[in-house]
């Protein structure tokens, strides 16, 4: 059930129709050959990516991947580098969703946190490729460029990593970030991502990638934290009342958000997964 509720999410999200032809991203440059894909909505694109091409290969950092948008991903390196995609940074991966996340091309290797890997390496669908996972931190030095991973523990799923590239003041924060529009929080940790997000703030960066939505900076960061803690202070006072979660939610009032891209697509999940956490708080 878990399963169909969440691709059914994923790939309705925004309710916009998808044409086969159509492009699954706007890639936009945001330093000195780096590149953010930007999820066109409606498309078959689930999250952002970052694109960085270093001195004898290409990064690769973001999550959701498929078989079509990895192509059209690697294509779009193609057309900037003739070097090769030698790392795949996998930022997060959803517990029992396998239909994501096990396609990339058979010479790049797979960075990821080491609570992602054992979520993924449980999946029926199998990574090939072979697999680099860390605890807390990892930065690898590709000619001058250093590009810095940080896991957390819990945030947007379980093992999140976000990616800053100090040199270019870039920070790709994946879903623990979504910029002006409603992103997917169904499987959030809600008290652990608060202090992930000022985590971020906390990074400084000139420009943020977020998981969804365009490229951002510090104020971009500062917004969600006050979409997020106006979420999570309506959920608990309606779990202070003690109110079982359809009466909550039939009661849940954020009227300046209602209008938010995504918002109304993702409300149930992200609904009943805070109000089912916050709720033993109270």
């Amino acid at each position: 059930m878990k399963r169909a509720s969440f691709a059914m999410v994923f790939f309705i999200a925004l309710s916009v129709p998808v044409f086969a032809a159509a492009a699954s991203f706007r890639f936009q440059k945001v330093g000195d050959d780096v590149y953010a894909a930007i999820a066109e909505p409606g498309s078959r694109a689930a999250s952002n990516c970052l694109i960085v091409v270093a001195d004898y290969q290409v990064i690769l950092a973001g999550a959701h991947f498929t078989k079509a948008t990895t192509r059209e991903l690697i294509d779009f390196v193609g057309t900037v580098t003739p070097l090769q995609v030698r790392y795949v940074v996998l930022t997060h991966h959803h517990s029992g969703f396998d239909a994501l996340d096990t396609d990339f091309p058979r010479n790049a290797d797979i960075i990821t946190s080491r609570r992602t890997w054992q979520i993924l390496r449980k999946e029926p669908g199998r990574i090939k490729n072979q697999v680099i996972f860390f605890d807390q931190g990892l930065t690898i030095k590709r000619g001058s460029r250093e590009i810095v991973m940080t896991a957390t523990e819990r945030g947007h799923s379980e093992g999140d990593v976000f990616v800053t590239l100090p040199e270019d003041g870039v920070l790709f924060a994946s879903d623990l970030l979504f910029n002006d529009v409603g992103g997917y929080m169904g499987d959030g940790y809600f008290r652990d991502w608060l202090m992930d997000l000022d985590t971020l703030a906390e990074v400084g960066a000139r420009t943020v990638v977020p998981g969804l939505g365009g490229v951002t900076n510090g104020d971009g960061i500062r917004r969600f934290q006050s979409f997020f803690r106006d979420f999570t202070t309506e959920i608990l006072r309606l779990a202070a009342k003690g109110l079982d979660a359809d009466a909550a939610k039939r009661e849940f009032s954020l009227p300046q958000f209602q209008a938010m891209p995504g918002f109304r697509t993702f409300f149930d999940a992200n609904f009943r997964r805070a109000y089912t956490e916050l709720r033993e708080l109270q």
